[in-house]
């Protein structure tokens, strides 16, 4: 016999299909907007889609079709600039990671004296045509001197010039630095909390005589209204029969 075709079969297929179509077209937005698939136009996947007649016609596909994105120009990542003098630069700081701490003063058109103390050291490599090590005592030979000049020029309170020493003179220690401000932070607040334990105390200490205050005045109001009353009650009492002694001698006489 004829085989009857069923229209549900037939709208879940469609559904399915309608369904991998979105998939799709949803994949192609992300790769349009990733490296993976900037080279196909997002206009015209979807374009293609739509042909399959499965999805309906987004909103936004006539502003896209109006004013189609342009084109993404492809352009090679910049090389990184390297100075000669960097990996000088970094093997001083791994030798002396404090200078790391040092200020740097943004407002001044004169070079860090770490760079120029790797361009003395550089120079020095090039122009002796010697090792690194070498010339890094040469050089370090040079800042000493520097130094020891500019402090006594600095005691005297001279002017002074530095190139390859640093104008600011670091703590000797600052994680102890550190720790002496832990240590008066943490007295301040112990300091704090023992005042306001004391003060604490000290309500306690009122509101504990406040009650005994009141309690003793009930007591003695207590006391004196029992007195009161045992007075008012001996004057109400009748009074007592003369006793037979005090009688005979009224007799006698």
């Amino acid at each position: 016999g004829r085989s009857v075709r069923n229209p549900f079969r037939a709208s879940s297929v469609m559904a399915r299909r309608g369904g991998r179509e979105v998939a799709k077209l949803a994949i192609s937005q992300f790769r349009s907007q990733t490296r993976i698939g900037r080279r196909k136009a997002l206009l015209g996947e979807t374009e293609k889609i739509l042909r399959s007649g499965h999805v309906e016609v987004p909103k936004w596909f006539e502003a896209l079709k109006a004013v189609p994105p342009t084109a993404q120009m492809s352009a090679m990542r910049p090389e990184r600039i390297v100075y000669p003098e960097d990996k000088l630069i970094r093997a001083y700081y791994n030798r002396n990671p404090r200078e790391r701490f040092q200020p740097i003063d943004l407002a001044s058109h004169e070079p860090h004296y770490v760079r120029n103390f790797a361009r003395r050291q550089l120079k020095v490599m090039n122009r002796n045509r010697v090792p690194e090590d070498v010339a890094l005592k040469i050089v370090e030979e040079m800042a000493a001197e520097e130094d020891r000049v500019a402090s006594e020029l600095e005691a005297q309170g001279l002017p002074s010039t530095r190139h390859l020493t640093p104008k600011h003179t670091l703590q000797s220690n600052i994680l102890e630095t550190i720790q002496q401000e832990e240590e008066i932070a943490w007295q301040l607040a112990k300091k704090f909390k023992m005042a306001r334990l004391a003060d604490k105390r000290e309500a306690e200490m009122a509101a504990k005589k406040e009650r005994k205050r009141e309690l003793e005045e009930k007591q003695a109001l207590e006391a004196a209204g029992a007195a009161e009353e045992e007075q008012v009650t001996q004057e109400d009492a009748p009074a007592e029969p003369e006793r037979e002694g005090k009688s005979n001698e009224t007799l006698k006489e």
